[in-house]
């Protein structure tokens, strides 16, 4: 089943335009991102866990894995947050099989998130988030 990644894209947006500016961190709006994703995959009835650790994997975990309806041990998409594309989130979603893998950034800095695609392999998407 293809993702739509326009929606998911604007209802991560929208979470974040929700944050009030004084609180915004990079940590704040990681977790916040991350519940979001949480939240609409559950509300759509879907099996949803978050910090996934792949197997052999212990440096970073997957903040969100959407898993198969009728095989909860299929992972139907599954994403990782950063500021930056990073080794660690490639590593991590690399490590295990899933119909989409993808990788969301939110650093200003657009310039900073193309050189940092250089991680990304050919089965992992990526979005760069930008809030105006």
């Amino acid at each position: 089943m293809a993702l739509d990644l326009d929606r998911v894209a604007s209802e991560l947006l929208q979470a974040w335009a929700k944050i009030p500016k004084h609180f915004r961190n990079s940590a704040t709006i990681r977790r916040t991102l991350q519940c979001r994703l949480f939240a609409v995959w559950s509300a759509e009835g879907w099996p949803v866990i978050a910090d996934f650790y792949p197997p052999r994997i212990s440096d970073r975990p997957v903040d969100v894995a959407v898993l198969n309806r009728e095989d909860d041990k299929k992972i139907e998409w599954a994403f990782c947050i950063d500021e930056l594309v990073t080794l660690y989130a490639v590593r991590s979603l690399s490590s295990f099989d899933a119909s989409q893998k993808v990788i969301f950034t939110t650093h200003s800095l657009k310039k900073k998130v193309d050189e940092s695609r250089f991680f990304l392999k050919p089965d992992i998407e990526h979005v760069h988030l930008e809030l105006k």
